[in-house]
């Protein structure tokens, strides 16, 4: 292998191709590797997409994530449901999925796609008959296994089609042999590596370095993409005639049962690529029916407003959401960020933050920000408060109220120069967060982005959640 040429490749793909694909994988993996990261960092991370916010939820509420029908509203309760590494995983799946199917219409490239899915599909259905202690984590690895020839044949187009049109006459060393002589390295090589500079999945990383023979999580992997490779020669082929014997030995059933299991995986790998926002690439999955191919580019990748609109709906079922988990006892970290993406998605906010009190009520600081230029936001909203002249944080402390403070209002008055940096001067919401007459920290929301208008509806609404916020931290302190 040529270090260099696959160096360079991969730096030309994550730098100069992949550029927004790059950026969201990095701030989703730099809070996941960090070891006292919080799900609320992770939420907070996810929700800056809302696409990507949106395409999560509706996977947490789907059967094969969700089983029990709990109806999930915010991504706070998806990790607190589905657990941290497992949103984390699908997060960086649906931002792979998203960046390589956008504005690409190749065929080869949808082929490519949808066995990626079957084979995720048929790894995960083989996991959950051996009794795996989380199919899941198997699905997202063997869903990521193609990674490098996946994001390779969206890069070069002409190169990647001419591999892809040999690969049904080729064996894999053959294969293999001719990535080498075309592009100094192989496919595998490059998701290799992809794998180390992304920091994915430490199972698809043991299953990609040759680890698997001795590991039966992994040979789920290998066996789910071999179904699904072989699956294109053809379902009465010799190919899977053979894959499926093999199968069979490994999850211990007759070859008739063997068949029969995997048929059925198959719409189910269907309507799970269609679930993951790929639904051009489902009409390539192999099936028993001949379907007419469509390549167009599902609605739901389509570029959406990046404003939100007021959800009457979405907010009561949030509210009920946030009722259903305090049994659970929840962190107060979860609970609080539940409620911020209620304001934030519920109201229709361009951006929203968490802020906390310090003990000694002398500083104020950003947990975690939602919404537009929310990073910047964040860093903005850290500042020393005076309690020893009136202002806008002394007043809200002391006789703990909510302020919607505009050009013409008392509250505007009380926007000292040493607060504008953070707060600005144009109209937002803030409110505290007390518990037992205690102020912990504030919500603050706005749309300043925007410039569209606040109104009193919304005001009444961001005050209720923060009733809700204080009643559910009361309830928690009084449950632990």
């Amino acid at each position: 292998m040529s270090e260099t040429r696959l160096e360079k490749w991969v730096n030309h793909l994550s730098q100069r191709e992949l550029p927004i694909f790059k950026y969201s994988l990095i701030a989703i993996t730099t809070i996941t590797s960090r070891e006292d990261s919080s799900s609320s960092e992770l939420a907070s991370a996810i929700l800056k997409d809302v696409n990507l916010t949106a395409r999560i939820l509706r996977i947490s509420n789907s059967y094969i994530y969700n089983p029990s029908n709990t109806p999930v509203n915010t991504i706070t309760h998806a990790v607190m449901l589905l657990g941290f590494n497992l949103v984390r995983d699908i997060s960086i799946s649906l931002a792979i999925i998203d960046t390589l199917l956008i504005g690409n219409k190749e065929t080869h490239v949808m082929k490519l796609m949808a066995r990626t899915f079957h084979a995720a599909v048929q790894a995960k259905s083989i996991a959950e008959q051996c009794n795996d202690e989380s199919p899941e984590e198997i699905f997202i690895a063997a869903l990521l296994y193609n990674i490098g020839e996946l994001t390779f044949c969206c890069i070069d187009s002409q190169v990647s089609e001419k591999l892809i049109n040999s690969r049904l006459l080729s064996s894999d060393e053959q294969y293999e042999k001719m990535q080498m002589d075309l592009l100094g390295f192989t496919f595998k090589q490059l998701s290799e590596k992809l794998t180390e500079d992304w920091h994915l999945s430490d199972l698809l990383h043991d299953t990609l370095h040759d680890r698997g023979n001795s590991n039966k999580r992994c040979q789920h992997i290998l066996h789910g993409n071999a179904i699904a490779f072989a699956a294109e020669h053809g379902w009465k082929s010799p190919e899977t005639d053979r894959e499926i014997n093999k199968l069979s030995k490994h999850i211990n059933m007759s070859i008739e049962d063997t068949t029969q299991f995997v048929y059925l995986n198959v719409e189910t790998a269907i309507h799970i690529t269609k679930e993951f926002g790929a639904s051009a690439a489902a009409e390539y999955i192999p099936n028993f029916k001949k379907k007419d191919i469509n390549n167009t580019i599902p609605e739901e990748l389509e570029e959406q407003s990046q404003y939100l609109v007021p959800d009457h709906m979405l907010q009561l079922s949030i509210l009920r959401e946030l009722s259903s988990v305090l049994n659970n006892k929840p962190a107060l970290s979860n609970v609080l960020t539940m409620v911020l993406e209620g304001i934030y998605r519920g109201i229709g906010m361009d951006r929203a933050v968490l802020i906390f009190i310090s003990p000694d009520k002398r500083e104020a600081n950003a947990k975690v920000a939602l919404g537009i230029d929310s990073q910047d936001l964040q860093q903005q909203f850290n500042f020393r408060i005076n309690m020893d002249k009136p202002n806008l944080i002394q007043q809200i402390l002391i006789y703990n109220r909510s302020y919607w403070v505009k050009d013409d209002t008392e509250g505007q008055q009380l926007v000292t120069t040493e607060l504008e940096t953070a707060l600005a001067k144009k109209p937002f919401f803030i409110s505290p967060i007390a518990v037992e007459e205690k102020t912990i920290g504030l919500f603050y929301a706005d749309r300043q982005p925007s410039n569209r208008p606040l109104d009193s509806e919304s005001f009444e609404s961001f005050k209720h959640f923060t009733q809700e916020a204080c009643i559910a931290l009361k309830f928690i302190k009084k449950k632990s």
